[in-house]
Parts: C-alpha cells; sequence; structure tokens
C-alpha cells in the first residue's frame, strides 16, 4: 500500500497538494505558488493514509526530516517501528537518535509477570533450585520487583502493551 501525504502551505493564500514519495514531493513544492503567483516555501506535513501513521507521528515528521522518514522511517517494519516509536514517545529520542539506537531496544509484548516468566525460562534463573522448591519462587513478586526496581518497563504502542529493557 502506498502511503498518502499532505503539504498544507501556511500561506492561506495556497493551496495544499497530495504526494506519496520524496520525489513527488520535490517536484510538487518547486512549482508551487499562491494565488498571487509567489513562490510557497513552508508547508505543514499531515500524515492522510497508509501505514505506520503513529511511527509518522512520533517522528514528529515536517519540511526538515521529510528526506529521512522516506529514506529511513517510511518501509520499517512493525518490529522497527514499535522500536522507534518507543524511543520517540518515551525517551525523547530525536530522529536521528532513533535511527542510532532501533538495535539497542528490546521490546516484548505482553505483561510483567509474562515478561518475568519468559525472563525466567530464558536465564534459567530456576535451574540451581531443586525442582520440588521451584514452586515456592513467586514470579508475580518477581515481575512487580523489575518494574519498581527499574529493570523493566511497561509501556502500552499503538494500543498493545509491551515491555522495555536495557535501557
Amino acid at each position: 500500500m502506498t502511503n498518502i501525504y499532505h503539504a498544507t502551505p501556511y500561506d492561506i493564500s495556497a493551496a495544499g497538494f497530495y504526494f506519496s514519495t520524496y520525489e513527488d514531493y520535490l517536484e510538487k513544492s518547486a512549482s508551487h505558488r499562491n494565488e498571487y503567483g509567489d513562490p510557497v516555501e513552508e508547508y505543514e506535513i499531515q500524515f492522510i493514509d497508509g501505514e505506520n501513521c503513529a511511527l509518522f507521528s512520533a517522528i514528529g515528521v515536517h519540511q526538515a526530516n521529510l528526506k529521512l522518514w522516506f529514506e529511513e522511517f517510511e518501509d520499517l517494519d512493525e518490529d522497527g517501528a514499535v522500536k522507534a516509536i518507543y524511543l520517540a514517545e518515551h525517551l525523547s529520542c530525536t530522529a536521528d537518535e532513533v535511527l542510532g539506537h532501533l538495535d539497542d531496544v528490546y521490546l516484548f509484548e505482553g505483561t510483567p509477570l509474562e515478561y518475568a516468566k519468559n525472563y525466567i525460562d530464558d536465564t534459567g534463573l530456576l535451574n540451581e533450585i531443586p525442582e520440588h522448591l521451584r514452586y515456592y519462587f513467586d514470579t508475580e513478586a518477581f515481575a512487580r520487583d523489575m518494574v519498581l526496581g527499574g529493570d523493566i518497563t511497561q509501556v502500552e504502542i499503538m494500543g498493545r502493551s509491551w515491555i522495555a529493557s536495557g535501557n
């Protein structure tokens, strides 16, 4: 699916235009004139339809970073988009900083308790404890302590619950 954007001029004597690629934007903006024949130079860039609207909003796309949006962000898969939204919205990273930290982010979809259970299984945390005593381990308290201790953070991104760790 092709995304559709709109360049809305700050000049109230000019109509905006739709575009779907950076080249399309450059071509249309280069020849864009207001009703008096003057060139239009400044636009608000709006996301109209397509994929990654939440990412577009989180990155705060505008004229100055529009090229970066098309080159680096527009085609991010869902995993990359969720990480980028987390970095931009929850860690206040700029678009350039987001790109530098995408590989540093670990996100787990679920609740703190689900994360704790997964963490225990993946790390073998309880392997040294005899099996008959493992049932006494309080996974809920462990999950709560991970949240309170700042080891993990629960965030909501695109209507789903995520656990961020390692940041």
